[in-house]
């Protein structure tokens, strides 16, 4: 970091994904250099101009690849670390490479920041550290997750360690380290699972909203913008203390899948009436059901005057309509 702590080269990995791509967007937008570090599994920088942008780099990598991670990482000023493997499905077929990827992948990064002399880092954990009833869960929650056997705890068990990693480093060698624990974030430019892009291409297809159980599991969904604008004020005024956590969505945008199905469902029809029945269905819960995740928020909007302002009605209503002008890309 320079004298000033004024933050101009930022070293983003996962940087190519739904939130990097975002965060992108908006740190060139203020004049901030990025160098975007990612394999591509995720690729949604595809659907935007940031690569021919002059403040954008582009280096396509692994976090696993120590030689070429430490090489990169040279004169940045901070690293906001969100390269993992995420996803439901994902964990449960591959368990070992989620854990070594993502626990590993953050010891690479701290490493580096070790070897090239940067002292700041955001991390990107996950709200799956919270079990499968986190209703209203502050940063000082306890972690409550399942059983080694049941593999759909191999990412959350990940990112508590590497939650801890990030945090021990910080607090050794004087660095300021933020944890984030994003709690569904959603909109255009969404790849891989989620529940809103998977209704939106589901209604485009012309198919059934797919629903496990009954739909009566509880979320609270954070448009992608505000999440963004929260990343945002913690970068350009970092915390006094050497670590910090916060968790980050939309309270006041909680609703159950069934209810959030039939709004999508509405959204889609102007507002006019259908018939649900044959536009949902019903399948068994193949994984570990989440039955409630909503945050507590209370801690950022105290410490950076932050609260989420877009709606999930209006939220929704902007994701099925880029998902509708980029159908044919998806």
């Amino acid at each position: 970091m320079n004298k000033e702590n004024k933050i101009e080269n930022v070293f983003l990995t996962g940087g190519a994904g739904f939130i990097g791509s975002h965060l992108t967007e908006k740190l060139i937008s203020n004049n901030i250099k990025v160098k975007i570090f990612d394999n591509l599994h995720r690729n949604s920088i595809k659907y935007t101009n940031i690569l021919n942008n002059p403040l954008v780099t582009f280096v396509q990598g692994n976090i696993l690849d120590t030689e070429l991670l430490e090489k990169e990482m040279q004169g940045s000023d901070m690293v906001i670390h969100m390269a993992a493997i995420a996803g439901v499905s994902s964990y449960h077929k591959f368990p070992a490479l989620t854990i070594k990827t993502n626990l590993i992948g953050v010891y690479n990064v701290l490493e580096s920041m070790l070897k090239n002399n940067i002292t700041r880092i955001i991390d990107i954990s996950t709200s799956e550290v919270f079990g499968v009833e986190a209703e209203d869960v502050t940063e000082d929650s306890y972690f409550k997750i399942g059983p080694p056997q049941d593999k759909r705890w191999s990412y959350a068990g990940s990112k508590i360690s590497g939650e801890q990693l990030t945090f021990s480093y910080a607090e050794e060698y004087k660095w300021v380290a933020t944890i984030v624990r994003p709690f569904n974030i959603y909109g255009p430019r969404q790849t891989g699972e989620g529940a809103i892009s998977n209704f939106c291409k589901n209604i485009l297809s012309n198919e059934q909203l797919t629903i496990e159980n009954n739909g009566s599991a509880i979320r609270s969904w954070c448009y992608i913008n505000d999440f963004i604008d929260a990343i945002m004020l913690i970068i350009q005024h970092p915390h006094k203390s050497n670590v910090e956590a916060f968790n980050i969505g939309n309270p006041q945008a909680t609703t159950s899948n069934i209810e959030l199905a039939k709004l999508l469902l509405k959204t889609a029809q102007n507002g006019n009436p259908l018939d649900e029945k044959d536009k949902i269905r019903f399948v068994p819960m193949k994984y570990t059901e989440i039955k409630s995740r909503y945050p507590n928020i209370s801690k950022i909007q105290k410490m950076y005057n932050w609260s989420p302002k877009v709606g999930l009605e209006e939220g929704t209503k902007k994701t099925l309509k880029w998902f509708a002008e980029n159908n044919e890309k998806n």
